[in-house]
């Protein structure tokens, strides 16, 4: 370039008829042209200056990154304009937008992969996130930590999403965002959906099918078992209200053993588990309410609730799997598989089948009252309902125990699917045991105020032989019945036991109550 003007500057020197031999430019014409050359090189500079430093820090970030080819997909260099100023996303837009976006160009299409995602937008800086937004405000982010959009999108110019120096474009949001909070998170870490659809919409079908899928499928299994037991337990209930059928107890104190001591140790160590579950729980599904905040604060605030929460899930995990092996140390494999399917036995029956449908019938006074033994339909629903319960809870527990850690092993989105089957379950759980058990448990007339056999271990002769006569006989015949006769708490201990199972009734109704009220709100936040 310089060639030419020089070239250019002699033939009009020619045509003019001047010549350059012999003469000296001056001092005052070599300082002109040496700060003319020093400003234009400091002009060319500072030009290259902002993109220079652009691309380096981009390369610097993903260079020194252990994970760089998680990050592109690939171990070489990502593809880059070196030599100019010029954003460009090509490989995540869609096929028919594929073009390169420039930062000054025409209104386009797709804004996300625009340097400046509000490029022309009209009163921008008097508009609110969610004045646009009203759905992205709906985050776990926001909701729980109160995580403001600025925090994550930055400052003004947003770029989109998938602009290619964006901190959220996929290929580095792990390192510029996520890893601000979630210290070591992994390109599969931010594949976590902040901002993920109603799960409950069919627009999510298309857009995220698992979590539509998963979150019906547990919607189903909740629906369904309330729709079976919830009129199951209150016909039950004005069927023993009217019916005049009561066994006589005064029978001088004669009492039967129906738990052993571990049972009711292992039930008393699930007790204070849940109710500790239920509570931390309900904390943090309703943190966004002032009393989700008054419960956390009972428990130190909302990061110790989140602790406990997870330690007490461990202690559960490791309980259940105690209990696992107690019942296979138990077993009498010599006569296995006989001995896992006696009358004495948990696992479910043909009996019980039959049974359910006698019972229905009994409800609507159609049938005489079945003959059971020792466990009835509704005891081994309850039984093995916990053992699904600490499954489904225990393993979505474990993965959101340490999402970084299990992001090594699934990509980010399993938690938005995990985290609803986690809470669904959970809820399915508590409204479970607060309403449907503790009525058919202690809110029967037969049963009012309160049924202490968990508690003390034994019942009442004459009323176990009226509720069970199957299982009375069946121990007449085999000679054990004189076996499991035992003597009844005494009465200061029964007072404890009353005072304890009200205290425990007391909380769960408080907590049931309070999450019908709160519910609404919760709805309105996740649902509409």
């Amino acid at each position: 370039m310089c060639a030419k003007l020089q070239r250019k500057g002699f033939r009009e020197n020619l045509v003019n008829g001047n010549s350059l031999a012999g003469r000296k430019p001056s001092h005052g014409a070599e300082t002109a042209t040496g700060w003319r050359r020093t400003i234009g090189l400091l002009l060319f500079l500072m030009l290259l200056y902002e993109p220079a430093v652009a691309q380096d820090r981009a390369a610097r970030t993903f260079s020194g990154s252990s994970v760089k080819k998680l990050s592109v997909g690939r171990s070489g260099p990502e593809r880059r304009d070196a030599h100019s100023y010029l954003f460009f996303s090509e490989k995540d837009a869609p096929a028919h937008a594929r073009v390169i976006q420039y930062r000054k160009t025409k209104p386009v299409r797709y804004r996300r992969l625009l340097a400046d995602a509000h490029l022309g937008l009209r009163f921008y800086k008097q508009l609110a996130c969610v004045r646009c937004h009203p759905h992205q405000v709906r985050s776990l982010h926001h909701a729980r930590s109160q995580i403001a959009c600025r925090q994550c999108h930055g400052p003004d110019p947003i770029a989109g999403n998938h602009h290619y120096y964006s901190k959220l474009n996929p290929r580095r949001r792990y390192v510029q965002v996520c890893a601000k909070c979630h210290k070591g998170a992994t390109k599969a870490f931010a594949a976590y959906i902040v901002h993920e659809p109603n799960p409950a919409f069919k627009t999510t079908q298309k857009s995220f099918p698992l979590l539509f899928y998963a979150f019906w499928a547990m919607m189903a299994i909740a629906v369904g078992t309330f729709a079976v037991f919830l009129p199951h337990s209150i016909f039950w209930g004005w069927r023993e209200f009217r019916c005049t059928e009561k066994p006589d107890t005064a029978d001088g104190g004669q009492r039967i053993r129906r738990f052993t001591s571990t049972q009711r140790f292992f039930h008393a160590g699930l007790i204070f588990a849940f109710i500790t579950q239920a509570a931390t729980g309900l904390a943090r599904l309703f943190g966004g309410t002032a009393w989700g905040h008054l419960l956390s604060s009972f428990f130190g605030g909302y990061s110790m609730t989140l602790q406990i929460h997870k330690w007490v899930g461990l202690f559960m995990l490791a309980a259940f799997g105690v209990h696992v092996i107690s019942v296979l140390v138990h077993i009498e494999w010599r006569r296995f598989p006989g001995s896992i399917y006696g009358p004495d036995s948990l696992l479910p029956r043909f009996e019980d089948i039959r049974q359910t449908f006698q019972h229905l019938g009994w409800i609507v006074g159609k049938r005489p009252l079945p003959r059971f033994d020792r466990w009835t339909y509704w005891e081994k629903f309850d039984y093995w309902a916990v053992f699904w319960g600490i499954c489904i809870l225990g393993s979505t527990g474990l993965i959101l125990y340490n999402p970084v850690f299990s992001s090594r092993y699934m990509p980010g989105w399993v938690f938005n699917v995990v985290l609803w089957v986690h809470r669904i379950e959970a809820i399915l759980a508590m409204a479970h045991v607060f309403t449907i058990h503790f009525f058919i448990g202690h809110l029967r007339r037969h049963s009012f105020p309160m049924d202490l056999t968990i508690f003390e271990g034994s019942t009442d002769f004459v009323k176990v032989g009226h509720e069970r006569p199957a299982w009375i006989e069946r121990m007449h015949k085999q000679g054990t019945i004189q076996e499991a006769m035992v003597a009844g708490a005494p009465l200061s201990l029964r007072l404890f036991f009353y005072v304890f199972g009200f205290a425990i009734i007391g909380t769960c109704i408080y907590l049931l109550v309070n999450s019908l009220v709160n519910g609404v709100d919760l709805v309105k936040y996740f649902f509409i």
